[in-house]
């Protein structure tokens, strides 16, 4: 009956995403996040404060179905890295993000902090990390890893924003505020017709309120990045009054639809 039940949960989940698992993979375990505010990874994980964090997400209201699966030993790799690189980019995804090895940054801090499944920890070469979008707005994000063991561990995560109807928040890229290299990096990137809205978010600290914070991080930013640079983005201070999905202390770059 066990082994029933996570065959059909199993089959549910890989319909969901229309993916289909690894010939021979076994599911470790599956399950459903109710609503709730979810992280997109777009960068590389990193040292952040005391802790580990990507050096940009999408955050999203959403759905979350997950499954971790796991394949022998004896399958190479590399076979299982061709395999999914090609069934994730079938049909109308668009690839937002990809990293493998130590591009990706730390294994440890991707399976502990960020994930939060031990079970994916391995060695920083060996793993593989994308996110992507379908045609409906939906994001799916892969990771995979093998462990000293041998054992391969593959974490597939599918986030239905039309569960509540639509995204929290369109964010096109979002930093720390005081990131101005990855902030300029994004902003000379932009296509010669595209132009941003920068929301710059903050928390009260220090003596200081969140709006008076809030307009000292644009000041830095518009320094940091010049004038040419400035032409491309308008910057407005929500302090702590913003979405959730803003955070705090962070500039949220949204597209200025033509």
């Amino acid at each position: 009956m066990i082994a029933c039940s996570m065959l059909v949960s199993s089959i549910a989940l890989a319909d969901l995403a229309n993916i289909e698992p690894y010939r021979g993979a076994q599911l470790v375990k599956s399950g459903t996040d109710d609503v709730s505010l979810i992280e997109v990874p777009l960068g590389k994980i990193r040292r952040s404060g005391r802790g580990w964090e990507p050096e940009s997400v999408i955050r999203v209201k959403g759905e979350n179905s997950y499954s971790l699966y796991k394949i022998n030993r004896n399958e190479p790799l590399s076979s299982v890295l061709a395999y999914y690189k090609s069934v994730m980019l079938k049909g109308d995804r668009r690839l937002l993000f990809e990293c493998d090895g130590r591009n990706c940054g730390s294994s440890n801090a991707w399976a502990n902090n960020f994930f939060k499944q031990y079970l994916l920890y391995g060695a920083d070469d060996n793993q593989m990390l994308m996110s992507l979008q379908d045609g409906l707005g939906d994001y799916q994000v892969l990771y995979i890893n093998q462990r000293g063991a041998g054992d391969i561990m593959v974490w597939i995560s599918d986030i239905s924003t039309n569960a509540t109807g639509k995204a929290d928040f369109e964010v096109a890229a979002q930093f720390d505020v005081q990131d101005i290299p990855r902030i300029r990096r994004f902003l000379s990137d932009l296509l010669p017709s595209q132009h941003v809205v920068g929301y710059v978010s903050s928390k009260a600290e220090a003596g200081y309120s969140a709006l008076s914070r809030g307009d000292q991080f644009i000041k830095q930013i518009q320094l940091g990045i010049g004038e040419r640079l400035q032409a491309k983005v308008r910057f407005i201070n929500v302090a702590d009054m913003g979405r959730t999905s803003l955070g705090q202390d962070r500039v949220s770059f949204v597209y200025i639809l033509p």
